[in-house]
Order: structure tokens, then sequence, then C-alpha cells
């Protein structure tokens, strides 16, 4: 999987949790359906709430994994 910037991440977030289908979403970003899903459900897992009255897209949610291994 090519990596996406954390702003791109959001914008797949933001863009999935107000209605948009995968179709529309991966036109304006460039971003795979399957992709979109795996973003949406990783931010998920990472505490996002899409249930919230106002959703709120945190840097935590979007952001890289650590790496592992040695630098």
């Amino acid at each position: 999987m090519a990596p996406h910037d954390s702003a791109t991440r959001a914008q797949v977030v933001a863009l999935k949790v107000f209605g948009a289908s995968n179709e529309d979403i991966e036109q304006q970003t460039g971003i795979k359906a399957r992709t979109v899903n795996s973003i949406y459900d990783r931010a998920i897992q990472r505490g996002f709430n899409p249930y919230a009255e106002h959703p709120i897209v945190y840097n935590i949610h979007v952001e890289d994994a650590p790496r592992s291994g040695r630098p």
C-alpha cells in the first residue's frame, strides 16, 4: 500500500463519516475503495467516534503507525 499523508487520510475519514461513497472518495483523493475502508477502520480502532454529535478527526486517528526495527 502506498503511503498517504495524514491530511489526506483525515479527508478520507471526514468524507466517509459525512456519507460520501467510496467511489466519490476515490474520485476526489485517488485512493482505492479498499484503502479507504482500511483508513476509516483504523481511525475507529484508534478512538475516532463517527457517531458523535460533532465528529472530530484528531491526528492520533490518522497518523503513521510506528515503524518496527532499528532506524
